[in-house]
């Protein structure tokens, strides 16, 4: 039976995709309760900001790369032209971004006072960016490659744990945090391109500007949508700290940190079945909607069996990150309210991907840029008088709203599709 198990590559792949993706997820969480202890909560919660900020500026350079990536590779990964000139054109544009972005940042850091002051951990967290530059994950996702996807990720987790253990040990190490994570990462996706080269028979080429410019003409919607997406999931980080103090704000970047994982978990398992369902889909939409659903059913199943636990070993959890025990009554009940963030996204993140999967693009930019506004908006008004509960109502609110307008615009557009066919 498990020679059988072993012997099915899909099962397979998915163990050492889901294997890489759990270390990814975990080394978050063994690192924060240290650099919590060390650096203190307005530490902890300065690392968070300056990684918001790379994850925010990461969005530029992925522009559309990340999402529509894979789905190319997978679609032409028999075609070596075609394979050569996504990889050439993809990471030529992305390098591009990152000198526009960089060149910003550092007219940003040197002239607004208060990241000026603060200057070394921004300019470290630049890193993280340009490792994203590097990185090859999306193509070898196209290719199925997940074995290396795996190593790689593994790896660089093993090496910033390591650096992070090694060598914050006082209060002002915080700043070095961000650039510990950019620079181990750096260097396996370094190492993972090289391998992409050489094992794909990827030539080293410049790309025809034209198409460049064309696909940043074409996608830029696309790009502002997730742009209007990363400042609803990290403005609220910003804006407790902002209002209400560091200290507060690294209480809450402890509720980011647990929503953050679930997040990335749900993430990650999408994508590993992402190309799978745009070809079946493609093929036949009956077969692709109901795979579709099992794996997403799957997802939603695991992340409330995880989410009851954490619910009952709350306080416990709390106190494993470093809370202070004085704190840990007050953010507690707070906690156990946000569990409810992660149930929705559950459901929100498979209808998200049905979005792309249907290609129902310019509707999806609409959403994110709505809900993001209102999201933001509403945590102005709300933070100062409720302080992390109101954060947290916020985001509930903001999912449940993202939820509506998926469902309507991917799920019931697929079902009457499929009623057409059988029609």
């Amino acid at each position: 039976m498990i020679k059988k198990v072993l012997k099915n590559k899909r099962f397979l792949n998915f163990f050492i995709y889901g294997f890489g993706q759990g270390i990814n997820l975990v080394s978050p969480l063994l690192v924060a309760p240290y650099i919590m202890s060390v650096c203190g909560e307005d530490g902890f919660a300065k690392v968070g900001i300056g990684f918001s900020m790379a994850l925010f500026l990461i969005l530029i350079v992925d522009y559309s790369f990340e999402i529509k990536g894979p789905k190319e590779v997978s679609e032409n990964r028999d075609n070596l032209p075609k394979l050569q000139e996504i990889a050439n054109t993809t990471f030529f544009s992305k390098f591009l971004l990152f000198i526009v972005v960089f060149l910003c940042t550092c007219i940003l850091i040197f002239f607004i006072p208060i990241l000026h002051k603060e200057k070394e951990l921004y300019f470290f967290s630049i890193t993280v960016i340009l490792a994203q530059v590097c990185n090859p994950t999306w193509f070898l996702q196209g290719v199925e490659n997940f074995r290396l996807v795996s190593i790689l990720n593994v790896i660089s987790k093993c090496v910033f744990m390591l650096l992070v253990f090694l060598l914050v040990k006082q209060k002002n190490d915080y700043i070095f945090v961000n650039l510990f994570l950019g620079l181990s990462t750096l260097f396996f996706n370094i190492v993972g391109l090289i391998y992409v080269k050489y094992t794909y028979k990827i030539a080293v080429l410049l790309p025809d500007l034209k198409k460049v410019k064309a696909i940043l003409s074409a996608d830029f919607s696309l790009c502002v949508s997730q742009l209007f997406l990363s400042a609803r999931q990290l403005s609220p980080l910003m804006i407790t700290s902002s209002i209400l103090g560091y200290n507060i704000g690294g209480q809450y970047r402890v509720l980011e940190q647990i929503m953050s994982m679930f997040r990335t978990f749900i993430q990650v398992f999408l994508r590993f079945f992402y190309p799978s369902v745009c070809y079946k889909v493609s093929k036949n939409v009956r077969e692709g909607f109901t795979y579709w659903k099992s794996y997403s059913a799957l997802s939603i199943i695991f992340i409330t069996a995880v989410v009851a636990v954490m619910y009952i070993y709350s306080a416990q959890l709390l106190g494993f990150f470093n809370v202070s025990q004085n704190s840990i009554p007050t953010l507690n009940p707070v906690f156990r309210i946000s569990l409810i963030i992660p149930l929705l996204m559950s459901m929100s993140f498979p209808l998200e991907q049905l979005m792309f999967v249907v290609n129902k693009n310019k509707a999806y930019v609409t959403i994110i840029i709505c809900v993001a506004m209102v999201t933001i908006a509403t945590l102005l008004i709300v933070v100062k008088h409720y302080g992390i509960l109101g954060v947290v109502i916020s985001l509930i609110f903001s999912e449940i709203l993202v939820i509506a307008f998926y469902f309507k615009h991917s799920y019931l557009f697929l079902k009457m599709q499929q009623a057409k066919i059988m029609a």
